[in-house]
């Protein structure tokens, strides 16, 4: 079995559900384009997603001029498709590569970045100095997203990579899916970002079985309610441990040498994901586990 992240429209539409669910963890679909425009295949790609519960992104494509309208247009034309509280709605994206100024797009991504979801920018490689102030005052909550091809043969070519501290790098539109009707898009995560980041809804946007489930706030300190807490690479036990040398300097200052924190710690809220049950919560470290098996583990 294949990993692949495809993004596609309906240029390229899901054609065997049973073989992408199986081959892909999220999917990123065209929404919108400028500010009448909705692509043909949304509602059944909404409604196929929700279906065979796969993570999904929807995109506009900016036209130049009134980019938060259209920013705007996206949004109320997904409200009106997406399931209330979907489990597999994780968030917006703006595909910027119309020439669009950049206090225009900053505008439109700022407006996107106040609703709660998780948000991405695209933009070609060509054009990333264009957007690189926006690019770096984005939130933990925005991925940066850039297409580079090279000879666009349909493979990954590591001489063609994306700029440094790209999230997800979009190497070929010759890319093949099974599934997907014809050529496709094809991505690779290459940042800070894993994949569990690009399948999961921020925490606030899911519903918990559990009236008792915590709530963390990005950008709140929070103190470590238990001892020798393991520092993670991703949301999970599954991922592996960050090394003592790996931690920031303010978390080794109250880390044992085995990397684990402290009872007592002071952490920074950077983002959270529901995992089961289970709280996690990312930190400048990494990601440790807030609220576990029922159990505070942070407050």
């Amino acid at each position: 079995m294949a990993t692949l992240y495809p993004d596609i429209s309906h240029y390229h539409p899901v054609t065997n559900w049973s073989q992408v669910s199986s081959n892909c963890p999220f999917l990123i679909s065209k929404a919108t384009q400028g500010t009448n425009y909705v692509d043909p295949t949304l509602t059944d790609f909404i409604d196929g997603c929700e279906t065979w519960k796969i993570p999904y992104w929807l995109y506009t494509y900016l036209n130049y001029g009134s980019e938060l309208a259209q920013a705007k247009f996206l949004v109320s034309t997904c409200d009106s498709k997406v399931p209330k509280n979907s489990k597999y709605f994780v968030g917006y994206i703006l595909d910027v590569e119309a020439g669009n100024t950049a206090a225009n797009v900053k505008s439109a991504l700022d407006y996107l970045n106040g609703l709660g979801k998780k948000t991405m920018i695209y933009h070609m490689y060509s054009q990333q100095a264009v957007y690189a102030s926006i690019i770096n005052a984005r939130p933990d909550t925005c991925a940066w997203w850039e297409a580079r091809y090279g000879n666009n043969t349909g493979s990954y070519n590591a001489t063609y990579s994306a700029h440094n501290g790209v999230d997800l790098h979009q190497y070929t539109s010759k890319g093949t899916c099974a599934g997907i009707s014809g050529n496709c898009d094809l991505n690779r995560i290459c940042g800070s970002k894993n994949e569990a980041w690009f399948k999961t809804p921020l925490s606030s946007n899911t519903t918990s079985d559990s009236a008792t489930t915590p709530t963390y706030k990005v950008g709140t300190v929070y103190t470590l309610q238990v001892d020798r807490l393991n520092v993670r690479k991703g949301a999970g036990t599954s991922y592996a441990k960050v090394a003592y040398a790996n931690l920031t300097d303010n978390a080794k200052a109250n880390a044992y040498k085995t990397g684990q924190l402290k009872k007592g710690t002071k952490v920074t809220c950077k983002e959270t994901q529901a995992v089961g049950n289970d709280i996690w919560m990312r930190i400048p470290s990494g990601w440790i586990a807030a609220y576990y098996n029922g159990k505070y583990y942070i407050k």
